[in-house]
């Protein structure tokens, strides 16, 4: 273990790739705002108080604001007249109002009006806060658009575009197939008017098949209202139907619903399986799944291997330097393991400083270059802890071959961990 001081921790530097513009007469509201979004997401927004600020800003900055959060009531723009420019600009922008006249009514209907948030209370700007932040975070949201309409691809990806989501648009039934199996993080499959036929209906029911209403929001939008062709989709497994024409704000909701509801079934099970420090995956999970994975591999369907990783001395650096400093130590190894090996690897914290990962077909020749990679890596590694910087090391004990039973199996991977700490630690030992 070494101790030094460190002169500079970097900071997150997402702010830097993001420019907010927040115009609000109350300075309260407004440094609240300005506070909220920085702590949430490390973005320094541009804070004014005027119409005629905002234009300036807008100008000085022209196509660098990707959201803006305005009070439609300002002291130069009383009818929400501060609008305008913004959407002139084509920034997206979230509208707060004390109250909506007609004439400010009339402004929320542009596309590029993201939400209208009344203002009643100071619990309305954790609101509006929250709202930037998903906002700007739907980056991490995946949308799949089935259409063979070109014309119709454009437009839907300009209006999800505007909400900042992740969209990729396909033209054929395959392309669905496929991007389904490759991001299977997509929250949603939003199929065109042009695409509904009972070919499509098929489609949405062999899906189905496959994904459940939570594990994949379905939606489909059809070009005139027509109650029997909304009741077949709907019985083929859509969760939802939008009829044409639709005012933006509708759609963005309706988007936003059927996104959110497979998110919160995402999260449940994210709570369930993955260890709340580290996000990696539990103890019950792993002997959930692992005993699956091992059953394959008792069959002879694949070769498995798994390795015991522990951070050396993990016990004494708790008691010397505090939870803190240990629990700094496992979120920043946690990366370096989840970077090193693959994505169908399972990966997961086993017991305080340990973590446990089951490979499948690596090969014993490659397990061992594996984890000795890892070893190298976490030795390398510093971890930064205010000022000072704290120097670790790790051993690693690797089974690459089933045992009698899963059980067994780690069992003989905590034996090879053992005889790496007893040869002094920082160290790879394989047993077979």
């Amino acid at each position: 273990m070494r101790l030094q001081q460190q002169e500079s921790i970097p900071g997150n530097d997402f702010g830097s790739t993001l420019r907010v513009l927040v115009a609000e007469q109350e300075q309260a509201v407004r440094d609240a705002l300005v506070e909220r979004v920085h702590d949430a997401l490390g973005v320094q927004a541009d804070a004014v108080n005027t119409a005629s600020a905002v234009r300036k800003l807008l100008n000085t900055h022209a196509g660098e604001f990707v959201l803006a959060v305005v009070d439609t009531r300002l002291p130069d723009a009383p009818e929400g007249e501060v609008l305008e420019p913004l959407i002139s600009n084509q920034v997206p922008t979230i509208a707060i109002s004390s109250r909506v006249t007609e004439e400010v009514a009339a402004r929320l209907q542009d596309r590029h009006i993201i939400d209208c948030v009344l203002k009643r209370s100071d619990e309305d700007t954790e609101l509006i806060a929250d709202l930037v932040t998903r906002t700007l975070l739907n980056h991490q949201r995946k949308i799949l658009f089935y259409s063979s309409n070109d014309f119709n691809r454009k437009i839907i990806r300009q209006l999800l575009d505007i909400h900042r989501y992740t969209v990729i648009d396909v033209r054929t039934e395959a392309d669905v197939r496929r991007q389904l199996d490759t991001n299977r993080d997509i929250s949603l499959l939003l199929v065109d008017h042009h695409a509904i036929k009972h070919d499509e209906l098929t489609l949405i029911n062999s899906l189905r098949q496959y994904y459940r209403r939570e594990d994949l929001s379905i939606a489909a939008v059809c070009e005139l209202p027509d109650h029997s062709c909304t009741a077949r989709l709907l019985r083929a497994g859509a969760n939802d139907v939008i009829s044409k024409p639709y005012q933006p704000d509708e759609f963005y909701y309706r988007i936003k619903q059927c996104v959110e509801s497979v998110e919160r079934v995402r999260e449940i099970k994210f709570s369930a399986t993955r260890d709340s420090l580290t996000g990696l995956y539990n103890r019950d999970y792993l002997f959930d799944v692992g005993e699956k994975i091992y059953a394959s591999a008792q069959r002879g369907d694949i070769q498995l291997s798994m390795a015991m990783i522990e951070i050396d001395d993990f016990d004494n650096l708790t008691t010397q330097y505090g939870i803190e400093v240990s629990n700094e130590i496992l979120k920043t190894i946690a990366p370096i393991l989840q970077n090193e090996l693959r994505k169908n690897d399972v990966l997961a914290r086993y017991n305080a400083g340990t973590f446990v990962c089951l490979a499948s077909n690596v090969g014993d020749h490659n397990a061992i270059m594996v984890f000795e990679r890892i070893r190298q890596l976490i030795a390398k590694t510093p971890v930064q802890y205010g000022a000072n910087v704290l120097g670790i090391s790790g051993s690693i004990g690797v089974s690459t071959y089933p045992d009698e039973t899963f059980i067994a199996m780690i069992g003989n991977a905590q034996e090879a961990l053992n005889q790496a700490k007893e040869q002094g630690h920082n160290c790879v030992i394989v047993t077979n």
